[in-house]
């Protein structure tokens, strides 16, 4: 019914899940989008067949996933010199933590998830879930720096891993004035050191 309206209103809807229950559940309900990559098992065919065949584009959030299975902090880019000096020291001391809540493989299942996905053409949208407070192991802005590197990973090309973040992230949200380089767009330009579209970490 929530899907239903949503819809009805014009309106996206996106579903948080991190089980493969609740990512078929949310699916089955027809909702346009997933924030979070399950966890829980490592992907099979069916369930990968079903959410390509649904549409909905998969926001995987893996520096949350890896900070909730006790595998993996945001310490690598808290402590990168090209980022602390814009890292406030709250932020940094909540970069440097991560959750217990999953098991050792965790991390593994859902990375292998985002490249089962992608195989199978699924949009993947770059996102992390931080927020000002509550989500250990990440940062506003400078945690997409490390989900950007995971999506690599997992086997996004560099160019691939850009355009989740930027072209994707916008035509999915339905966003038309931003997300690519073109006249009579916001053009929010970043000036970096180095190719990353040879290496990610450039960004």
């Amino acid at each position: 019914i929530v899907v239903d309206t949503a819809h009805e209103h014009g309106l996206l809807a996106v579903a948080h899940a991190t089980s493969v229950n609740n990512t078929l559940a949310a699916v089955r309900a027809g909702v346009d989008g997933l924030v979070h990559v399950f966890m829980d098992q490592p992907p099979t065919d069916d369930v990968v067949d079903t959410i390509a065949a649904s549409g909905a584009f998969v926001i995987p959030t893996l520096v949350t996933m890896g900070s909730m299975a006790g595998q993996m902090s945001g310490s690598s880019v808290a402590h990168d010199e090209r980022a602390r000096s814009f890292i406030p020291d709250d932020w940094h001391t909540n970069l440097c933590q991560c959750w217990q809540l999953g098991s050792p493989s965790s991390l593994a299942n859902a990375m292998a998830a985002v490249s089962a996905l992608h195989r199978a053409g699924v949009t993947i949208v770059a996102g992390t879930d931080a927020a000002d407070v509550g989500i250990l192991g990440t940062a506003h802005g400078v945690s997409l720096h490390q989900e950007l590197s995971l999506l690599v990973e997992s086997g996004l090309s560099p160019m691939e891993a850009l355009t989740a973040a930027t072209a994707s992230a916008a035509s999915r949200f339905r966003l038309s004035d931003r997300g690519r380089i073109a006249a009579g767009l916001q053009a929010d330009l970043v000036l970096v050191g180095g190719d990353p579209t040879a290496n990610i970490s450039d960004t």
